[in-house]
């Protein structure tokens, strides 16, 4: 259990500081172009298991709003649920099909969905009015840049953590 809480404040805390460190620029366009939050959740998810990749996604966006302000109120509330769709669902996706990019297209459809009915829902308790068809198109084309640079970084830091892994455990480092 205490190796379980570790892992998720590892990667709680990447989340944090990759987070911080694309927005430490002062643009909040390169935080919804790298995605980093959905980055790590979906790692985290692949590495760890469904049931981390939902907490970490989960938990991710409220621990990043406490710790620096970003992703800023209200958006974090339609992000935690998102995300942890992202988190619960990429290793789920790749176990059925074996293929780590249907595996993460799959988990980005979900969740993008998923996050268009939360803003949708919760957008309107919180004063955000918002059309149904035009939450589900802003959501998909808002995260478009992120959804290609997660294709291409998740496999090849996915790859590179099994590979770390299995040289450990061998005794390789």
């Amino acid at each position: 259990m205490s190796k379980k809480v570790a892992y998720a404040g590892m990667w709680l805390a990447l989340s944090v500081v990759i987070s911080y460190l694309i927005h430490a620029s002062g643009s909040i366009l390169l935080g919804r172009l790298f995605l980093p939050l959905h980055l790590v959740a979906m790692l985290a998810g692949l590495i760890s298991g469904p049931v981390m990749g939902g907490i970490v996604g989960f938990l991710a966006p409220f621990v990043g709003f406490l710790a620096t302000g970003v992703p800023a109120f209200p958006f974090f509330l339609f992000m935690m649920i998102e995300i942890f769709f992202y988190g619960f669902l990429t290793p789920i996706f790749y176990k059925r099909f074996k293929n780590i990019y249907l595996a993460i297209a799959f988990s980005i459809i979900v969740g993008r969905l998923v996050y268009s009915v939360t803003y949708y829902v919760l957008g309107a308790i919180v004063g955000i009015k918002l059309e149904a068809l035009s939450a589900i198109l802003i959501s998909f084309a808002v995260g478009a840049p992120g959804v290609a640079i997660q294709l291409v970084l998740i496999p090849i830091i996915y790859k590179s953590l099994v590979k770390l892994t299995e040289d450990a455990h061998r005794g390789g480092i």
